[in-house]
């Protein structure tokens, strides 16, 4: 071949090269990568705008999420120097590389979708003082995990009282002293979606419900009101359409909450007209169970917490949506209430919610024992 036509030939031939390699980085799909250290654990949140398929391996100081195709990170590396999660690279593409620190113990994953997501969940100590998070296995089929939820966290602070009392501060106290009335009884098993001041997402939240296979979920929230009169306890359970204008209003509000968007765009976060049907058909099995347990915690925190009774409803929210179990979402007292403000901050009023709520749990569970023949020995502890 003359000189000429290869001088000719080659800067076609990068031209086409190029043009083949730009395209395909172009099109990788992108993993959003965000990571949220708290208490005895580190969160990663790989929010994809394609799903992809993944593996993940765990090595001596590493944690590997290998891709079935080469992506795109972002971003593709972050030091951070926490005991737990020291850095993470992204190495050829395909392998995102979480260099553990000498604080972690162990990690835990689950998935989320709308959008895909994988959640990582490094499990370790920070200082002395902290003790290792760990989901609780089930070693005993007798024993029951109740998955608690305090609404919301972190930047969503939720409903604020007259006086400056927040919404995000009472629930997650009273899912502690639920917890600890809970864990008096030797069949049951709790986990916290949350147990610091962080914020959550509210696919994340019914995802830890349905990863730990729970028995039931309860999520936990306080009401608000433009009428300042407004008082009183109500519980609801997942239906596409609201009991009434209020309880469609209720739930609208919760769904634009800042979780709904804790780890995706608002485009991408809003369900569609077909996962609505679905959430809706996941939980139509345990409507029943949910009813009964939505009716027995209305009853019991009227009789003992001595709360105003406003029944028992069901609206959209999007925090029940998808869980596999018997779930209900229980609105405690109206933290706009200057009065029920003031019984809100009392220990003794949050032991009297918590008491309540402890013993609708247990009510419940006694039930299904007797429907199954089921039931562990009084006093006896397979933890």
């Amino acid at each position: 071949m003359p000189q000429t036509n290869l001088r000719l030939a080659l800067p076609s031939i990068a031209l086409t090269l190029v043009a083949a390699v730009l395209p395909a980085w172009a099109e990788r799909p992108v993993v959003r990568v965000s990571v949220d250290s708290a208490g005895a654990s580190t969160r990663i949140v790989l929010t994809h705008t394609t799903p992809v398929g993944y593996e993940v391996r765990a090595a001596d100081g590493s944690i590997e999420v290998v891709f079935a195709e080469p992506v795109k990170a972002d971003p593709a590396s972050k030091r951070f120097g926490d005991p737990i999660l020291a850095r993470y690279d992204l190495e050829d593409g395909r392998r995102l590389v979480l260099v553990t620190g000498p604080g972690y113990r162990r990690y835990e994953s689950f998935e989320l979708s709308n959008p895909f997501r994988l959640i990582l969940d490094l499990q370790g100590t920070r200082s002395t003082g902290d003790a290792p998070t760990a989901i609780p296995s089930r070693r005993d089929p007798r024993v029951k995990i109740v998955v608690l939820d305090p609404g919301h966290g972190g930047i969503e602070t939720g409903a604020v009282g007259p006086s400056g009392l927040r919404e995000k501060e009472v629930t997650l106290d009273l899912a502690r002293r639920l917890r600890y009335e809970l864990d008096r009884d030797a069949r049951i098993d709790v986990v916290l979606t949350r147990d610091e001041d962080r914020l959550v997402g509210l696919d994340e939240r019914s995802g830890i419900a349905n990863h730990n296979r729970a028995d039931l979920f309860l999520s936990i929230h306080l009401n608000a009101s433009g009428r300042r009169n407004a008082s009183g306890a109500e519980t609801y359970y997942l239906a596409t359409d609201a009991t009434d204008d209020e309880a469609r209003t209720l739930a609208a509000l919760e769904n634009e909450a800042a979780g709904v968007r804790a780890n995706a765009a608002a485009a991408d976060a809003e369900p569609s007209a077909i996962d609505l049907v679905l959430w809706d058909l996941a939980q139509n099995q345990f409507l029943a169970e949910s009813s009964q347990l939505a009716e027995s915690v209305q009853r019991r925190l009227n009789e003992l917490a001595g709360t105003r009774d406003r029944g028992v409803r069901q609206a959209p929210f999007r925090v029940l949506m998808g869980a596999t179990m018997p779930a209900i979402l229980v609105e405690a007292g109206f933290i706009s209430s200057l009065e029920e403000e003031e019984r809100l901050r009392g220990s003794e009023h949050r032991d009297r919610i918590a008491r309540a709520i402890a013993g609708a749990i247990r009510e419940y569970f006694d039930r299904v024992d007797h429907l199954t023949g089921s039931r562990l020995p009084a006093g006896t502890d397979a933890r």
